[in-house]
């Protein structure tokens, strides 16, 4: 009888399941935050696990930007490249336009975000998992930081974004 009550303890410790997507975190299905840069041999998987869009976040004056290789890299693999800057206090109009473009995908379609660690890129999701995936807003903020989110800034934004938009 023994080996059944420690089946409990055992079942609680078991890690999380992997993404497909290494170093990449599903904050919802279909939706991975990257923390940091898509290398070249990622971008190889991407097109075996459905990806359809990657969007870069990073800012201009980002050490190894460089968003011409990144789009010819993905471009021919049939995976569309976006690039919208988001600094580390990101506005209403960027709130709004990243939930807007996670809204429109298809409904299997699958996509990676990123940022140059994976701070803006979580904060990208937190809006749209209170507000367009009915999460708790903690719950929200623990799936962003398992994905990256770090920045006290970022997070003030997005809780007045939040506020502004009825959920506190």
């Amino acid at each position: 009888m023994l080996p059944f009550l420690l089946l409990p303890v055992l079942v609680a410790q078991a890690p999380a399941p992997a993404s497909v997507i290494p170093g990449a975190v599903e904050v919802a299905p279909g939706v991975f935050v990257l923390k940091g840069l898509p290398h070249p041999g990622l971008c190889e998987i991407l097109p075996k696990v459905h990806v359809v869009r990657v969007v870069d976040l990073r800012r201009d004056d980002e050490p190894n930007l460089d968003c011409e290789a990144e789009a010819s890299r993905l471009e021919p693999m049939g995976i569309q490249y976006l690039r919208y800057t988001v600094t580390n206090h990101p506005t209403v109009a960027d709130f709004d336009f990243l939930r807007t473009l996670l809204r429109d995908l298809p409904r299997s379609a699958r996509v990676l975000i990123h940022c140059s660690n994976g701070n803006r890129a979580a904060a990208a999701v937190v809006p749209w998992l209170v507000l367009d995936h009915g999460k708790s807003i903690e719950e929200a903020f623990s799936i962003a930081r398992s994905a990256g989110l770090k920045s006290p800034d970022t997070e003030s934004a997005i809780r007045k974004y939040l506020a502004a938009n009825g959920r506190t």
